[in-house]
């Protein structure tokens, strides 16, 4: 589980990089690095800091997921004027 969820940080990140937002991209970097890193460790504590890690890099990743195909369907949509809108609307 903790590969998996890594996995889709890293992706996320690039993905965030690629588009510019690299604060995005470096939040799930770090995300990331943290998740790696209780995996090392096997102590109890460490196993709920893990748990809470991945709920939260999960909706980390569904959320920038969804701004970031928001952001994609806007810029599918074709441009349309000022003066093509104001007769479409009357």
């Amino acid at each position: 589980m903790m590969t998996l969820v890594v996995n889709a940080l890293e992706s996320v990140a690039e993905d965030a990089g690629e588009r510019g937002d690299l604060k995005s991209a470096r939040n799930a970097t770090y995300l990331a690095c943290s998740i790696r890193g209780c995996g090392v460790e096997a102590s109890t504590d460490m196993l709920r800091a893990a748990e809470i890690l991945l709920e939260q890099s999960i909706n980390y990743v569904a959320s920038l997921s969804e701004r970031f195909e928001g952001v994609s369907d806007a810029s599918a949509e074709p441009e349309v004027s000022s003066e093509t809108r104001s007769r479409i609307l009357h």
